[in-house]
Order: structure tokens, then sequence, then C-alpha cells
């Protein structure tokens, strides 16, 4: 190896070098707040913001909200006058008028006329005023639309982040059984060897270390798959890491003793739906208005002004459009006197569309009541359930504290330790379970009395 080559190493290298200890100390500098960005955990509340940024249905409803603002815009613009202008260039051949002194004549000629003309509907039977209510209307009940929207995609992001609660939990449990086997385990295993126990005995809690084991391992292939569906619902990539704030469960305030007549009188003043169907029906009515004013006379002033320029007049073109002027003022009356019962069918169709959204309404009211009804008894009944897990619990924790003790004295077999463990595990996650739904159950009927997921922060 030559020197020129050897310095052209020795130069690579340390400009090599020289870059990665910058990037190396610019690591390390960001490097607390990457691990801080990656090891966050989420709260519910922090789901829920970055859902209504991401979610592809609630950004179409706010779509919606956005073409209904043009068309209201439009429906106001179409109150104003309109303004046209216009230009016409012919080239008559044969027989025709000449534009210059009104005779007949057989050669050809080139004109060209300009135009400006406008209108201005005086009446029309209130349809465009009412068109402008109409959208408004109809405006307004798409921004309710989207609220609902919001709030279905809530109660899925709730569900599935209790789900994950829950599943965690049983994955924690699960753990907790595994340790819990492993040390019966090893301490029968000494007790084997020194002699004084069967082995029999050895291998019947190694079975059941085991089953344990495989138990974890359901519970935590359930947990991947709810986290999995928690991800996909917030619409997060797949290489993202994720997961949630366990802390984040409030504590139970037990007393579900709420009147469902109180909670509707407020509920159906606040919440969107309510709110939607009545602007619907609101927006039918002024749809049935505008049917009918196409049955009344309709009046429209219009104005205009035009000039030409003929080919075969000897005044320069300016000249010509400044003789040719013309100007007009007019007023159109039209009174619909028979059109083939259109109209009166529009009228009776858009009477029944009334109706219609009135029993929609009335519907939307009597489901609502209901609903309350039963989430109040949905909470009663789940204040209950937890109340007696917890006793279930403290007595299955009980139970298996003596069996072990018993089971460490020689006093108890592994039949009996395994029943007396089962049935702790199965209290234990029959008490989360309450507790979860109890909470659930608590948040929606809050939800029902505020319109709104404040109380979830």
């Amino acid at each position: 190896m030559n020197i020129t080559y050897k310095k052209y190493i020795i130069s690579i290298f340390f400009k090599n070098a020289r870059w990665f200890i910058q990037a190396s100390f610019v690591l390390a500098l960001l490097w607390p707040n990457i691990i801080t960005q990656a090891q966050e955990a989420w709260k519910i509340s922090d789901c829920i913001d970055y859902a209504m940024e991401n979610n592809l249905d609630l950004n179409m409803k706010y779509n919606n909200i956005q073409t209904q603002e043009v068309s209201l815009k439009e429906s106001k613009a179409n109150i104003l006058p309109n303004l046209n202008f216009g230009s016409n260039l012919d080239l008559n051949f044969g027989r025709n008028v000449d534009g210059n002194d009104n005779s007949v004549t057989y050669d050809p000629t080139l004109s060209q006329n300009y135009y400006l003309n406008s209108s201005f509907t005086l009446f029309q039977g209130m349809v465009k005023k009412n068109n402008i209510h109409f959208n408004k209307f109809l405006l307004k009940a798409t921004e309710q639309e989207a609220e609902v929207e919001k709030n279905q995609l809530v109660f899925k992001i709730l569900t599935s982040y209790y789900t994950v609660l829950y599943s965690q939990g049983l994955r924690d449990v699960a753990e907790s059984q595994v340790s819990l086997s492993k040390m019966q385990f090893d301490r029968m295993q000494k007790l084997v060897e020194v002699g004084k126990e069967s082995p029999i005995t050895a291998q019947d809690l190694q079975s059941q270390w085991a089953t344990d084991k495989l138990s974890l391992t359901k519970a935590q292939n359930q947990y991947n798959k709810t986290i999995l569906e928690l991800k996909q619902l917030l619409r997060l990539s797949v290489e993202q890491s994720f997961s949630i704030d366990t802390n984040s469960t409030q504590e139970l305030m037990l007393n579900a003793n709420e009147n469902v007549d109180s909670i509707f009188i407020t509920a159906k003043k606040i919440l969107p739906q309510l709110k939607q169907q009545q602007l619907l029906l609101n927006a039918s009515e002024k749809r049935l208005a505008i049917a009918k004013g196409g049955s009344y006379p309709s009046l429209n002033l219009n104005a205009g002004y035009s000039t030409g320029f003929y080919d075969k007049n000897k005044l320069t073109y300016g000249k010509q459009l400044e003789e040719n002027q013309n100007q007009w003022v007019g007023m159109t009356l039209r009174v619909p006197i028979y059109n083939r019962s259109v109209v009166s069918s529009d009228i009776k169709r858009k009477r029944i569309a009334v109706k219609d959204q009135r029993l929609m309404f009335e519907k939307q009211n009597e489901a609502l009541y209901i609903e309350i009804w039963n989430a109040i008894d949905d909470l009663q009944s789940a204040e209950k359930e937890y109340q007696s897990s917890q006793e279930l619990h403290d007595f299955s924790e009980l139970s298996l504290k003596n069996v072990t003790k018993k089971l460490e004295k020689g006093l108890a077999n592994t039949t009996e330790f395994e029943t007396a463990k089962q049935r702790y595990i199965s209290a234990k996650a029959t008490l989360l379970k309450s507790k979860l739904v109890y909470i659930m159950r608590y948040q929606m009927l809050t939800f029902y009395q505020t319109a709104n997921w404040n109380h979830l922060n």
C-alpha cells in the first residue's frame, strides 16, 4: 500500500469519525425525549383527541358542513340581481336584412352585436327567502350530525379502551398466578429433595404451573388483540409503539340513584341527536313552503343594453357602436294556471315528508328516553354486581390464603389448592369486569346529563 493511498484512507476515516461524533452528540441530546415519547402511556383523553383529528368518518362529516355552508352562501346570493354580458358574430348568406338600413339584400353581410342584461325577482312566493332558511336549518342539522358522529366515536374508543384495561387486568392476574404456582412448586420440590413430600405432589404442582403458563399465554394474546383493535380504531401505524395508562380508572362513587324523567328533560335540550331531528323538521317545513311558492305568481324586473356593428356601414367601428346603442327596461309576470299537477303533487309529497320528519323526531325522543332508562337500570345493576363481586373477591382471597397455609403444612392437597386458586382467579376477574362496567355506565349517564365527555379528563 503506497503512502498516498494510506493518507486517503486516514482522511476518510477522520471525516466519518467527525460525522459520527456529531451525530452521537445530537442523538444523546434527543435520546431522553425519544425514550419518553416512545414509552408515554396514552390516557383515554389522548385517544379521543387523536381520533378527533384522524378519524375518516368524522372528517367526512366536517366536509359535509363545508359543502352546506357553500349551499347557504349560494342561496343568499340568489336574492341579488344577475348580470350577463354577451356578443354575437353572424355571417349571413343569401337573402337577409341589412342592419344598416333594414333593406333586403342578397349580399353576404357580417354583423356583431354586444349586449348586457340583468334581471331581478320582485316576487316569487317567498321561494328564495324560504330557501335561505332551509339551508340555514340544514347547515345546523349537519353540524349536529357531526356531533353525533363524534359522540359515537368517543363511545367506541371508550368501549375499546376499557376492553384493553380488562384484558390487561386478566393478564396481570394470570402473571400473578404463574408466580404463585412457581413458588409453590419450588417449595414443594425442595421438600421432595429432603424426603418430606411425595414426588407426585410436586408433579401435580408442576402441572398446575404449566396450566397457568398456558392461561398467561392466552391472556397475553387476548391483550395484544385488544391493543391491536384500539390502534386500528385510532388509525395508528403498525410500527408505532402504544400502551395505555393503567392509572386512568377513577375511584367508584357508588350511589346510582338517578331519576329518568329529570335526566331526560335535561338531555333533550342539549343532546345533538334531538337537536338534529328538530332542525331537520324545521328544514322540511321550509321545503314545504318552497313547494307552495311554486303555485304563486312571479314578477321579475328586466333591464338591458345592446349595440352592434355591420360591415357594409361606412362609419367606423367605434362610431357604429356608439350610434347603435339600445337600452330597455321591462317587467315579466308569470301566473301558473295549469302545470299538469306538478306543483300540487310536489306540495303533497313535501307535506308527507314533514309528517314523516315529525314522527322521526318523536321516535328519537322515545329512543332517548329508553336509552336513559336502560342506562340508569344498567348502572344500578352494575353497582350491585360490583358490591357482590367485592365480597366474593375478599372471601376467595382469604380462602386461598388459608388453603396455601394448609398446603405448606401438609394439611391440604394440590387439588384443594388448585380449586381455591381458580376460584380466586375467577373472583378477581369478575371484580375487575364489574368495576370497569360500572365506570363505563357511570360515564355514559354523565354524558346524558352534560352532552360532553369532559368528565373523561
